[in-house]
């Protein structure tokens, strides 16, 4: 009798807890099963090569030594932390790419954006125009930049010696010092039209009416945009370094298509290190120590840039 009565007591609380798990896929399910694939792809796209990657990093796997793999813990990392001289090198050159490279397209693109957005004639193709690096190939661009930095044929060379500045053939790209402005100024040119979209669409929600106060009340053209356009521009502009820094970080594409990370190692960066062992030297277990330490050290570096400049964006 007692368990006849607990099971009429259990019916309705068991009916209760039924309607609300009905209405919460009611609710919800549908999201959830649109957010399904999105999942399914992170995990088998992102998070298990990822997971994969560091393992592979604690083995000694070389596919053309023949030995098979066999684990080694952490002597990957202690073999290009401690022995390997060029590792040390490599990460500095890195450094020079990232950080060159943002500062460069910001020193271009902001002017950029500033007149794109003034009063000017066929404002609509010279926007268009400016698109054209962004959304030309990479392996193109490379090609052609080649070209122009040709020590003996280039473009380069044969105007700065008709304007007088040189008297003798410069060879760019085989200068260990020369070759980094020449990067750069490559990387600047094809990143700085993402950068001055992005500010472009910044400068469309700065009130006119603020701008023509200022204007009104005595501030010329460099105080109106050093107290008011550029501050009201910093939430955007450090969206925008933030993916920049972060795709210069893994994209190699540009450096293998001009320099293949030479002369030496004076080019190469952890993307091209990665690339050198893992599918030419196929040292598996050390492009994998390498992939892992990149990881961090990128970690390491977008957290000191939301340290330095993620404060006091409101």
């Amino acid at each position: 009798m007692s368990d006849i009565l607990r099971m009429e007591q259990r019916a309705p609380s068991l009916g209760k807890r039924r309607r609300r798990a009905s209405a919460f896929f009611r609710e919800f399910g549908f999201g959830y099963f649109l957010l399904a694939p999105v999942v399914l792809y992170i995990v088998i796209f992102q998070f298990y090569p990822l997971v994969e990657t560091v393992r592979l990093s604690l083995y000694d796997y070389s596919l053309i030594s023949g030995r098979g793999m066999s684990f080694n813990g952490f002597d990957n990392y202690k073999e290009l932390l401690m022995n390997d001289n060029a590792f040390w090198r490599i990460f500095k050159n890195s450094l020079v790419w990232v950080l060159g490279s943002t500062v460069l397209q910001f020193a271009i693109a902001i002017p950029a954006a500033l007149i794109l957005f003034g009063k000017i004639r066929m404002r609509g193709l010279w926007r268009g125009l400016m698109m054209v690096p962004w959304v030309s190939p990479v392996v193109i661009i490379g090609i052609v930049w080649k070209w122009i930095y040709d020590g003996h044929y280039g473009l380069f060379n044969h105007y700065l010696k008709l304007a007088g500045f040189i008297s003798e053939n410069i060879v760019w790209l085989g200068d260990e010092v020369l070759v980094w402005p020449a990067l750069l100024l490559t990387s600047a040119w094809k990143g700085f039209p993402y950068i001055t979209l992005m500010m472009l669409s910044g400068l469309t929600g700065i009130s006119k009416e603020m701008i023509e106060a200022a204007h009104m009340d005595g501030a010329s053209a460099w105080q109106r945009f050093t107290r008011i356009t550029l501050p009201m521009l910093k939430p955007i502009m450090y969206v925008t370094g933030l993916v920049s820094i972060v795709s210069s970080w893994t994209k190699f594409e540009m450096i293998w298509a001009l320099t293949n990370g030479g002369p030496g190692y004076a080019t190469s960066i952890l993307p091209t290190y990665l690339y050198t062992n893992s599918f030419v030297y196929f040292d598996l277990g050390k492009g994998s120590a390498i992939a892992a330490l990149s990881m961090a050290m990128v970690l390491v570096l977008v957290g000191l840039y939301a340290r330095l400049f993620g404060r006091n964006l409101e």
